[in-house]
Formats: C-alpha cells, sequence, structure tokens
C-alpha cells in the first residue's frame, strides 16, 4: 500500500494586464528530462522551509521573478509518484508578479510565455493542470473584494541567486498597445515595487546568454506537454468548465 506524502507544491505564477490574467509557463530544453515540454512551476518543499517559503524560492530560481502577493487556489492536486510508490498531494498556489518584470530562466529551461487562460490549458497535459489554471483565472477575474479572500501571508524573500541566466526583458515579455497601461500591482508593505526598478535599456532587448544558474537541491522536474500547433483542446473534445481534475503521472 503507498504512502501518503505531501512535500511538493505546485505554482501558478499570473499577472493582471489591462484586466486580463495571464500564466507564466516554461518550456525546457530538448537536452534535459521532458525536454520541449510546457509546465508550471513546481518544486520539492526542503526539510526547513514552509509551502509558501518554498513556492516563493521555485519562482526566483526557475524565473528570476519577485513575488508580490500569495494565493491559495483552493485545490490541491493529487498524483502517483510510482518511483517512490507513494500518493502526493501538492497544494496549488498562485502567486502574482508585477507585469513590467523580466523573466530569467534557469539553465534547464529554453522557452517561457505569458499565455491566456485557454493558451495555457492548451499546452498543459494533465486535466489537474488545466483545471488549476481554469480555477485560478476564475479566482482572479472575480473582483479585487472576492479575491482578496484568497490572499495569503507574504512568505520571507528567498536567498539571491548567486547567478542568472538568460534574460528575456519586459519589452519582449508585454505586449502593451500605447494606449494602454499595465495594472498596478499591490506589494508587501515595506517591499518595492518590481515596476520601480529602472526598466532596461534598449541594448538589453538583445538576449543575453550568461553561465548556467546554479540550482538547489529543491528543484524537481515536472511533467507537461509539447506545445500543440493550435491552441484547441489537446484531447480533440472540448472539456467542460466545470471539469474535475484526474490523478496525474508522477512528477
Amino acid at each position: 500500500m503507498p504512502d501518503v506524502l505531501s512535500d511538493i507544491v505546485d505554482v501558478y505564477v499570473f499577472r493582471r494586464l489591462n484586466a486580463r490574467v495571464q500564466f507564466l509557463l516554461l518550456q525546457r530544453r530538448a537536452d534535459v528530462a521532458l525536454g520541449q515540454t510546457w509546465q508550471s512551476f513546481h518544486t520539492r518543499i526542503l526539510a526547513n522551509e514552509s509551502t509558501l517559503e518554498a513556492a516563493s524560492r521555485a519562482v526566483t530560481e526557475l524565473a528570476g521573478l519577485r513575488v508580490s502577493a500569495v494565493f491559495s487556489a483552493d485545490y490541491v492536486n493529487q498524483f502517483y509518484d510510482d518511483t517512490r510508490d507513494v500518493l502526493v498531494l501538492a497544494p496549488v498556489i498562485a502567486v502574482n508578479v508585477s507585469p513590467q518584470a523580466p523573466v530569467r530562466l534557469g539553465d534547464e529551461l529554453r522557452d517561457c510565455a505569458w499565455l491566456d487562460r485557454d493558451e495555457a490549458t492548451a499546452r498543459l497535459p494533465f486535466t489537474g493542470q488545466r483545471w488549476a489554471v481554469r480555477h485560478i483565472d476564475e479566482i482572479m477575474s472575480i473582483g479585487d473584494r472576492e479575491s482578496e479572500l484568497y490572499r495569503l501571508r507574504m512568505p520571507p524573500p528567498p536567498a539571491p541567486l548567486r547567478e542568472r541566466h538568460t534574460i528575456i526583458t519586459a519589452t519582449e515579455q508585454l505586449s502593451v498597445s500605447p494606449n494602454e497601461e499595465p495594472d498596478e500591482i499591490e506589494t508587501a508593505p515595506g517591499q518595492a515595487s518590481d515596476a520601480e526598478q529602472p526598466l532596461p535599456t534598449p541594448q538589453d532587448d538583445l538576449t543575453v546568454k550568461s553561465v548556467r544558474l546554479h540550482m538547489t537541491e529543491g528543484d524537481h522536474p515536472v511533467p507537461s506537454s509539447v506545445e500543440p500547433e493550435d491552441h484547441g483542446n489537446t484531447d480533440g473534445e472540448p472539456e467542460s468548465a466545470d471539469e474535475r481534475p484526474s490523478a496525474n503521472r508522477s512528477y
């Protein structure tokens, strides 16, 4: 009989842009496990950290982003890990970041994309992942007063990374027309917003390759899917909005 563990956290990074919620997905390099697949943020919770601290660390390590707000997704993902013969219960956390913050990819990643709900669900392979994106989009779109019910306390900031990797500038990440302005992002008391930091210069619009990122023992690869040619349902059948998640394969 498998044991039940809860040592992994699933994190979905989102931003509010022109009253829309967009999700950040990451694509793995071809020469690593699960190569060329798209995924959200997932990490093992270390012995000396809380779930929220692990979530914040994963966002910083994999994308170089600073979390400005943390929300409960009101959902626990579950799957069977055959390598350990355990049933894993993974709390799902949604984190907000500044829409102007540049993404700095970790060394196992080759690309990233900010995607609306339907585009994001088209790239995620498992029902649990797609359901999480839909539910977070619903929570964050119902209005500020209602979404505040899901807000969690901010964890302490993670230790700074010693190295950064591929830099993708705010200019490349934002798709804002000249007449549109990014939504204001609320930050924790005493914490400067990413939007207040100096924006990249025109020279920074080039993708810069640097030395590999130092990854900690908390890094943990997760399953995801190959990007489809279109953004339709990968199963070929429409999914109902209230579809309940099924168990995933092991991360």
